[in-house]
Parts: C-alpha cells; structure tokens; sequence
C-alpha cells in the first residue's frame, strides 16, 4: 500500500457541490477548490471549463453532477472494499451536491447497492462520456484519486484502477501521476 497525505476534503467536496450550480468554484465559498483546481489544471484551463459548464442547459449540468458523484462510487468500490470514512466522504459529496431531493435521494440508493454490487453503477466508458470536457476529465481524477484516499491509503488495485479511469478519460499517464503528486503535496 502508498501512504499518502489526505487531501482537504472542503477543497475537493466542493467541486462536485457547484459544478453547475452557478458556475464551477467562482464564490468565496469555493476558494480553496478554485485554488486546489488552479493547481491542478493551471487557471486559463479551470476558466475554459467554467465558460463551458455555465453554457450548459441545467438539465446536462445535473447529469454532469450525477456522473461525478457515481464516478466517486466507482473508486471506492473499485478494491471492493470501502472503508468507513469512504463511505461518509461519499455521503457528504451526495448531500452537498445541491441535486434535487429526489435524485439525492437516488445517488444514495445507488450508493448502498454499490456497495453489495458494482455492476449497480454505470461503466466507466458511459461516465466518461457524460463527463466529455478533458478539463472536467483532470478534476474527476483529481476526485478519484482522493476518495480512493480517503481512508489514507490507496491500494495496488485502487491505484490500477485510477491508471484505468486515466486511460478511459484520454489523459496520458504522467498527468494523471503529476494530478496525484500536485494532491500529495
């Protein structure tokens, strides 16, 4: 197992929280996600991504929330086992999400089956699919990647998985290890 720092969870939960809901990371709310996706994907980017999402109907802008979400329960289910506080992270991401009662209601459903059966959750071409912007793509690793730490390891086979999720989502292999470095530090 790779020991790892955690990663703020305020900076990383509110990604998924305002992905559309106005504009991703723009308040004084989000400031620590603004600064901790600057990093990632430097600022010219994060604004390209912003313009892109704002333009988005808010039906597509939910569905985007929905596949982050589900994309997080498909990494900590990925070693299929999930450790207490992957479970709470999650919960906390499905209830800061601002989704409609109903479909939070949904995403919890849909985390309790996934947690007796993966094949519950979409596959991750289907996610990448819904999740279409390569900018968008880097973030959702970024989140991957710290859910899979949230229990403050991240295995052989969760770190496989990140490697897959990588390939899926078209980013090349040392991006994917400078997103994991830039959350290591």
């Amino acid at each position: 197992m790779m020991r790892v720092v955690t990663l703020d969870s305020k900076a990383v939960n509110t990604w998924v929280a305002i992905l559309s809901g106005g504009g991703l990371l723009r308040g004084e709310r989000e400031t620590e996600g603004a600064e901790l996706a600057g990093k990632i994907v430097g600022e010219v980017r994060l604004s390209e991504l912003r313009a892109w999402l704002t333009a988005l109907a808010p039906a597509q802008q939910e569905d985007i929330r929905s596949a982050a979400i589900e994309l997080c329960m498909w990494m900590a289910v990925a070693d299929r086992v999930i450790d207490p506080a992957e479970r709470d992270l999650l919960g906390d991401v499905v209830r800061a999400s601002g989704l409609s009662p109903a479909d939070e209601q949904r995403m919890l459903d849909l985390l309790q089956s996934a947690l007796g059966d993966i094949r519950r959750l979409p596959h991750l071409e289907t996610l990448a699919e819904r999740l279409d912007h390569p900018v968008l793509r880097e973030l959702m690793l970024a989140l991957a990647w710290h859910v899979a730490n949230a229990d403050g390891f991240v295995d052989a086979l969760e770190s496989s998985s990140y490697g897959r999720l990588a390939a899926i989502f078209g980013v090349p292999a040392n991006v994917a290890r400078a997103i994991t470095l830039v959350l290591r530090s």
